[in-house]
C-alpha cells in the first residue's frame, strides 16, 4: 500500500479568483455582484463599484479611486466554460471577495515576496507593486507564479 512521504504547507499555485487557504473560504465572505462591462477573464481582478453601489461592480478604467474598491472577483459556481474553453459568465453574476487569502492577477514583470504592499493597476485591474493605486490593509503573501500572487485583504 503507497504511503503518502510528503506534505506541502499549500498549493505552489491555485487558479485566479480562488482563496488560497480553507480558512479564508470559511471566514471570507462573497457576496454576489453584477458585473457591468464584458471581460474576458475577469477572475482575480479587482473590482470597484459600478453605477448602482452594494449591487454592481466593473473592472477599473483610469478613473479608479481607492475609495471605490469593492474587493476581488472570485471564479465562483456561476461560472461555466463554453466549447472553446473560454470562460462565461451567467447572468452577468460574479462573486467580489472584500477581505481574506486571494490568489490574484499580477501586472507582467512583477516580483513580490511577502509583506509587500499590494496596488491596483487603474487600466487593467491587475495587481501590483507600483504604477498603480495603494489598496489599504492589503499585502502580497508571496511570490507571483504563471501571473497570479496570493494576496491578504485584511477587514479594514
Amino acid at each position: 500500500m503507497p504511503v503518502q512521504t510528503q506534505v506541502k504547507p499549500r498549493m505552489t499555485v491555485g487558479a485566479a479568483g480562488t482563496h488560497v487557504t480553507a480558512w479564508s473560504a470559511a471566514n471570507a465572505p462573497v457576496n454576489t455582484r453584477a458585473l457591468e462591462g464584458n471581460v474576458a477573464s475577469p477572475f482575480g481582478l479587482a473590482s470597484i463599484r459600478g453605477a448602482i453601489p452594494g449591487k454592481t461592480v466593473h473592472v477599473p478604467t483610469a478613473t479608479f479611486d481607492a475609495a471605490n474598491f469593492e474587493g476581488v472577483i472570485m471564479n465562483n459556481f456561476l461560472i461555466e466554460h463554453d466549447l472553446s474553453d473560454g470562460y462565461v459568465v451567467t447572468d452577468n453574476a460574479v462573486g467580489v471577495c472584500r477581505h481574506g487569502d486571494v490568489w490574484v492577477q499580477v501586472a507582467d514583470g512583477v516580483a513580490t515576496e511577502y509583506g509587500t504592499p499590494v496596488q491596483v493597476i487603474p487600466t487593467t485591474g491587475q495587481f501590483g507593486i507600483s504604477g498603480g493605486i495603494a489598496i489599504d490593509g492589503a499585502m502580497f503573501t508571496g511570490e507571483v507564479v504563471d501571473g497570479l500572487a496570493p494576496v491578504e485583504f485584511r477587514r479594514g
